[in-house]
């Protein structure tokens, strides 16, 4: 193997850990191989639902951005909502798709219904 491809850049200052063998981190384990750069955290942060929510599959308004969505309201399939998330930078005004059981999603604080699109981001 050239060395090339057995070393790539790595954390070497004693700044940041680097991934060891057995799959904890360390700053101890930079020593430039492939392995030692892991890749971080691959499972997300998404909160699942609890007993009593409703869960449905939207998409964003005037965008193709779907997303997996749950609380305790139950909504009306095909009706627009702005929706207040817990996760920062994804609210907005959605089209309820489909209800569905997805095991993960993003949580709503609250949801407000409009009815349509243009009225619902002309008030957000």
């Amino acid at each position: 193997m050239r060395e090339y491809e057995q070393y790539a850049p790595s954390p070497k200052n004693d700044r940041r850990a680097c991934m060891c063998p057995d799959g904890t981190y360390s700053r101890k384990c930079c020593d430039g191989s492939f392995q030692a750069q892991g890749i971080g955290n691959i499972t997300g942060s998404q909160t699942l639902p609890q007993v009593g929510d409703y869960s449905y599959h939207v998409q964003r308004c005037n965008h193709n951005q779907k997303k997996h969505v749950h609380g305790t309201t139950q909504l009306v399939i095909g009706n627009v909502y702005y929706f207040d998330l817990t996760h920062d930078g994804h609210d907005g005004c959605y089209t309820v798709l489909s209800q569905d059981q997805t095991a993960s999603g993003f949580r709503w604080n609250s949801v407000t219904a409009y009815d349509d699109c243009a009225e619902c981001e002309a008030a957000n």
